[in-house]
């Protein structure tokens, strides 16, 4: 007699509403795939952060306060960022998973996670819990609407929110981070424009 079948994971795609992990929605919407100059709002249309650049700085700002949460200097090899007041190249904030990978690591406190994205989504993966993510982002067809989801789990840990929220930033900017060419190109395939760069 065969054993019976295991039951489904509530974490897996297409289980019951009744059993979806508490989560926030987010909509990141821009004037064009790289999200440099965007509003952040949840799911009641408020917005929670602007993102603005020009050629040389993005600049992430809380719109509760209108307080500075951090800054990317793009105008050198590998670009700078000011995060909590702690200045630091962005590659070292994010870096690769490994030489021949677009994942990408997050720290945070004494947690690590890593992102998994693919060209119009990504998920951030615990080290501690491997398959289970505890955030992620996907584009929407035919538009240059980017939905970011956060699960309870990330909610709870002070800061990142705002860390989840400035790494997708960084992801989708379709910029550099001074590490790897390749993974950029991946990340973002309208990075080029007709034979060169679009920025």
């Amino acid at each position: 007699m065969s054993p019976p079948p295991t039951p489904l994971s509530p974490t897996l795609v297409g289980a019951p509403r009744h059993t979806q992990r508490p989560s926030i929605k987010l909509k990141i919407s821009s004037s064009d795939s790289n999200i440099v100059n965007a509003t952040v709002v949840d799911a009641a249309g408020r917005s929670l952060y602007s993102i603005s650049s020009n050629s040389k700085r993005t600049t992430l700002l809380s719109c509760g306060n209108n307080a500075e949460v951090a800054t990317v200097d793009w105008d050198r090899s590998s670009p700078r960022m000011v995060f909590r007041g702690k200045k630091m190249r962005c590659k070292e904030w994010l870096p690769l998973a490994g030489p021949e990978t677009e994942s990408r690591i997050l720290t945070h406190g004494d947690a690590q996670f890593t992102w998994m994205p693919r060209s119009t989504s990504g998920y951030l993966i615990p080290a501690n819990r491997p398959g289970l993510a505890v955030a992620k982002w996907r584009t929407k067809s035919h538009t240059d609407e980017l939905r970011l989801e956060i699960f309870q789990e990330a909610l709870v840990e002070p800061g990142l929110l705002e860390a989840i929220v400035l790494s997708v930033v960084l992801l989708r900017s379709g910029r550099p981070l001074g590490d790897s060419f390749e993974a950029i190109t991946l990340l973002n395939p309208r990075f080029y424009s007709d034979g060169g760069f679009t920025r």
